[in-house]
């Protein structure tokens, strides 16, 4: 998960499987660097999903093709946005637009959304996340859909 802080020294604070973390760098910032890592810039990726799988807002970003995503809780440019990834959790809804989410290690954040909201950012990831690596395994002549190499 990530979230923007304002702290001194820090932009950011990063929840991860192994502990909770803190940037100097923007939420904005480290996604587009993620995404940089893989060939694509965060805008590139948001406006790619946003023409082929049709989401007009709160656009799930694909990070690493077939493994890492995330989506914006709210519009990106909302400094309230925190972006979940494509792990485990739960959700439960504390009232009006607010929700717990609780990750399999415990690590438990209140965000400003309902719990529906949740719930269908989180299908809109996993679905994208699918689409693409079917996409992929498809155009690639040597992956077969068990995996294996074939020749040609």
């Amino acid at each position: 998960m990530l979230e923007s802080v304002f702290t001194e020294d820090n932009k950011s604070k990063i929840i991860t499987t192994h502990g909770t973390y803190y940037s100097k760098m923007s939420v904005l910032d480290l996604l587009d660097k993620a995404c940089i890592r893989y060939a694509s810039t965060m805008e590139g990726r948001i406006h790619a999903t946003r023409i082929f799988m049709k989401f007009p807002r709160k656009t799930p970003i694909v990070i690493k093709p077939g493994e890492i995503g995330a989506f914006p809780t709210m519009s990106y440019k909302n400094l309230d946005c925190v972006w979940l990834f494509n792990h485990h959790f739960d959700v439960d809804e504390l009232g009006k637009g607010k929700s717990r989410v609780t990750f399999r290690n415990g690590t438990s954040v209140t965000v400003h959304v309902s719990k529906h909201v949740l719930e269908k950012q989180q299908h809109r990831l996993h679905f994208t996340l699918d689409t693409y690596r079917i996409i992929h395994q498809e155009s690639n002549p040597y992956i077969a859909h068990d995996s294996t190499f074939i020749s040609e």
